[in-house]
């Protein structure tokens, strides 16, 4: 653990907010680091669950209860991040964004453990191809969790930083980034210090669960399974797909097994049988990679090198997929699952002009085009719902431009500014970020101007000015709640919600775990074996419900040391 005096100069922190996994990094000693949670692991499950008792489980002993508790518990979140989606676990509804600040609270729980005093700053990655709405959606949970978030950071940029320092010479690479949930595409020309993104791509939907659900399918196509118990049979095929997809990484065969309903099923995979269950799957990931070279003007021939990140690329069936894609082998030697934490704590040291940081310079890009609706003059009509873009996808960012506009109608009063993002040639196909109300003189069609600019900053956030030539008349953009937005009314309600939780010492990280890892060994057990391990569990809740300190520190370690010795005895 560092000195306060050292720690307090980089109390700025980078969190890798994951799918499937997250991880909290640091500036420290001229490096970037990982920080352990309360278990000791650099990686914290991504999941939320409610306890027995109704109290927020988070990381570890939430994905523990996974599988007996699915009603409770909640994972894979931040796909929904940005949407009007609820959560329901047991009792409590809960936003996406709500789940990602209990989240963020453990993350930011970790790192002041390990510095010994309160953190407020962050850095936080988002996926490249995450839209306006989705990194608000990323602010608030950050707000809400209690974290000043001063910048958002492309994950495939994040890790770009983390493989670039590893050599500093000029090359050109792509990083192909699949993780649990999502997929990005990065080209970056990395040359005399200057990490420069030329383009990124990506789906939001495409990950590792993805090639989990294709194998639960699989499974249920060569066992119709039927219950009306079907969130638990689910968990479990879920768990067991989960489980042959990660031995397949291994090994070159995967077998599981079921016993439901007083019968036994048996499953049987290997890489070649996984090929065609996902094949679309593997189809899909070629489509950004494509995109994002066609739009940094690059060829594959060109690349000096591709690095794979997010923990989904450890299935040899992607890497076979990606050496086949560009003909050559990619580099693989960062942790996959460490890499965008890594990078998130090399920006957090580029901040804070750190020595041995102060010559990497660092662009990116805006991964899709923003721009306005417009009407067009066809024939003797005037036909709306055309997108005119102010800011080409893959532009460098920060970027500001100005576009000038004309009034189309005679006598027009006002001028409504749709702002959209996408790609396609009518609105209606495009996301609606917001609108701006412009008052603008009585006069014919056409005769009156007005200039639009679109600043785009650093951590993607999208700014729109509106303004009347010669005039000082200037509208900002002020963005109406958008499907998926939280409101100012939501966010504080949001605060309190998670304020009134009381900190009791069932609430702290190691003893959840621990109870959750009692429970599940329990379930296991037989007969005397499962007697005895529920007499410690109990001493060790009395002793949690007494808040006395020393009775839970002599508790826990006799529960651990009774968790050790069964778990040791069924192997």
């Amino acid at each position: 653990m560092p000195s306060p005096d050292v720690a307090q100069a980089n109390a700025l922190i980078g969190i890798d907010l994951g799918t499937s996994n997250s991880a909290v990094s640091l500036w420290q000693d001229g490096q970037a680091i990982l920080l352990p949670n309360a278990e000791g692991d650099h990686l914290t499950p991504s999941v939320v669950g409610v306890d027995d008792h109704g109290q927020f489980i988070v990381g570890q002993a939430a994905k523990l209860r996974l599988q007996s508790h699915p009603q409770l518990t909640a994972a894979s979140f931040k796909r929904q991040m940005g949407a009007d989606y609820t959560f329901h676990l047991g009792q409590n509804k809960l936003r996406p964004e709500e789940l990602s600040a209990l989240l963020l609270q453990q993350l930011k729980a970790d790192a002041e453990r390990y510095l010994g005093y309160g953190v407020s700053d962050a850095i936080i990655t988002v996926p490249a191809y995450f839209n306006n709405v989705q990194r608000q959606a990323v602010k608030t949970a950050g707000r809400i969790a209690g974290l000043n978030v001063i910048r958002l950071l492309n994950e495939p940029t994040a890790a770009s930083l983390a493989y670039g320092l590893l050599n500093n010479t000029q090359q050109k690479y792509l990083t192909f980034d699949l993780g649990g949930g999502t997929f990005d595409v990065s080209v970056i020309d990395m040359f005399e210090g200057v990490i420069e993104v030329r383009a990124s791509c990506g789906d939001i939907f495409l990950g590792g669960d993805d090639f989990t659900r294709q194998i639960y399918q699989w499974m249920l196509q060569v066992h119709p399974l039927s219950s009306p118990e079907a969130s638990e049979l689910s968990a479990r095929l879920t768990l067991l797909a989960e489980k042959m997809k990660c031995d397949l990484t291994f090994s070159a065969h995967a077998r599981a097994q079921l016993v439901w309903q007083g019968q036994t099923y048996e499953w049987q995979l290997n890489e070649t049988l996984l090929a065609e269950i996902c094949e679309e799957l593997l189809n899909r990931l070629k489509k950004p990679v494509l995109q994002a070279l066609r739009d940094a003007r690059f060829s594959s021939d060109e690349l000096d090198h591709v690095l794979l990140v997010g923990g989904a690329t450890r299935m040899p069936l992607v890497r076979q997929a990606v050496t086949r894609m560009f003909g050559h082998f990619p580099r693989t030697e960062l942790n996959p699952d460490e890499a965008v934490a890594l990078g998130a704590g090399i920006q957090a040291g580029m901040v804070l002009m750190d020595q041995a940081v102060e010559d990497i310079i660092l662009t990116d890009v805006m991964p899709y085009s923003l721009g306005i609706g417009v009407a067009r003059q066809n024939n003797e009509s005037i036909e709306g719902g055309y997108f005119l873009p102010l800011i080409e996808r893959n532009s460098f960012v920060p970027v500001s431009t100005v576009q000038r506009v004309n009034t189309v109608y005679d006598h027009q009063q006002q001028v409504d500014v749709h702002i959209y993002q996408g790609e396609a040639r009518k609105v209606a196909e495009n996301i609606l970020l917001g609108q701006l109300n412009l008052p603008v003189p009585r006069r014919k069609a056409g005769e009156v101007s007005i200039d639009i600019r679109f600043t785009y900053t650093l951590d993607g956030i999208l700014e729109v000015e509106c303004r009347l030539p010669d005039s000082d008349q200037v509208t900002s953009m002020i963005i109406e709640r958008v499907p998926g937005q939280m409101s100012e009314e939501e966010i504080h309600a949001s605060l309190l919600k998670l304020a009134a939780m009381k900190q009791h010492p069932r609430e702290y990280q190691e003893n959840k775990l621990l109870l959750a890892q009692g429970a599940q060994l329990y379930e296991r057990c037989l007969a005397e074996e499962r007697t005895t391990l529920d007499a410690y569990i109990s001493y060790f809740e009395l002793a949690l419900d007494s808040q006395n300190v020393r009775r839970i520190a002599t508790t826990r370690d006799e529960l651990k040391a009774a968790i050790a010795h069964f778990s040791d005895e069924r192997l």
